[in-house]
């Protein structure tokens, strides 16, 4: 029974280390610097244009052959889905590729139907960089084209990150909730996911010793039985 206790100690402990193991990922709260971008118009940007609302962060490529044209699209049915006013929130598409312009992004806008009210931006690599590595995410090349996670993040008003979405399976129902964060709404479950999946993880692995343990029990009840009166496997001396 020791040597059981023992295994499930040590599985715990494994399980809660490679929970904590630091990975390229977003962090909640921390600042992004107010970069320098340019827009479809060869306008000269800085982040800190967004200050003072929740901003939407969803870095893509203009050449993407087809993940970032999905995470676009998923972008445009969550928000058309969304009950917040898009007054209330501003969202940026920018590009990571520093090969992107003012002519490839007007390209872009025009072959994707991007809303007028979304901005598109392009920068140089140091400000990529600095972007990337701000926001936790890494981007590498494959040839031609580049190994990106699908991912868009939502910034506090103070650019700030605030909370994040992988993937495309999210809908309106979850930028309303990332946009609530983003205002400000407390976000206890996202905050202390990693300690709820430690304890989760702990009680399952405590009761399936328990249930080993009373089916150990039942099977050497069992065979005392059937071999008649003897010393039970389990008892200890008083």
């Amino acid at each position: 029974m020791k040597r059981i206790f023992t295994f499930v100690f040590l599985s715990v402990c494994a399980a809660t280390s490679r929970a904590n193991v630091v990975d390229p990922a977003p962090q909640r709260e921390r600042s992004i610097p107010s970069i320098n971008w340019t827009d479809e118009s060869e306008g000269a940007r800085q982040l800190s244009e967004f200050s003072g609302y929740p901003l939407i962060l969803l870095p893509i490529y203009t050449r993407c052959p087809g993940p970032c044209r999905q995470n676009v699209d998923r972008l445009k049915a969550a928000l058309a889905d969304s009950s917040n006013n898009p007054r209330q929130f501003r969202v940026l598409l920018f590009s990571f590729d520093p090969s992107d312009n003012a002519t490839t992004l007007a390209n872009y806008r025009q072959r994707e139907n991007i809303p007028l009210g979304w901005s598109i931006g392009a920068a140089s690599q140091t400000n990529i960089d600095t972007l990337l590595e701000s926001i936790g995410i890494q981007v590498g090349n494959a040839g031609v084209e580049f190994t990106h996670p699908n991912i868009v993040v939502f910034l506090d008003s103070k650019l700030r990150v605030a909370k994040w979405i992988y993937g495309t399976a999210y809908t309106g129902r979850d930028v309303d909730l990332a946009l609530r964060v983003a205002s400000g709404e407390s976000d206890w479950i996202g905050r202390y996911a990693q300690l709820l999946y430690a304890l989760l993880l702990f009680a399952g692995s405590v009761l399936c010793v328990a249930l080993c343990y009373h089916l150990m029990e039942l099977f050497a009840l069992r065979r005392s039985n059937r071999t008649g009166p003897g010393i039970h496997p389990f008892a200890t001396d008083r």
